[in-house]
């Protein structure tokens, strides 16, 4: 039925195929991805600061609730912020902080700090 010599020609054959498809996608998305579009980048941070905003005001509802929220009072930055936003990610901690119950961006990178202002809750 199979002819032993074709068969493994065909399979090495198919391998290089996808090889060579492979490398030609990843060239394509790099070309596509260093043309300084970088909308994926800021959709995903957009997206991690609205999550941000959200466990704040949470967090701040539970406080309101226990008659436990002072606005001025409320500051906190640094390893303390996993506390009121648990799913903070570590790289962000240094990022943050919270400051009379705000989010305020404190990083160093101008995008990141314009795409937390364009974030609005």
């Amino acid at each position: 039925m199979f002819n032993k010599d074709r068969s493994g020609k065909s399979i090495i054959l198919l391998v290089i195929v996808i090889c060579i498809m492979t490398f030609a996608l990843l060239f394509i998305s790099r070309l596509f991805n260093n043309s300084g579009d970088n909308r994926a980048e800021e959709e995903a941070f957009k997206l991690s600061v609205y999550g941000y905003y959200l466990e704040i005001e949470d967090y701040k509802n539970k406080m309101i609730d226990q008659n436990n929220y002072n606005e001025q009072d409320f500051n906190v930055c640094g390893t303390e912020l996993k506390s009121v936003i648990p799913d903070i990610v570590e790289t962000d901690m240094s990022k943050f902080k919270i400051e009379h119950g705000k989010l305020v961006y404190i990083g160093v990178d101008e995008k990141e700090r314009q795409w937390t202002q364009e974030v609005k809750i």
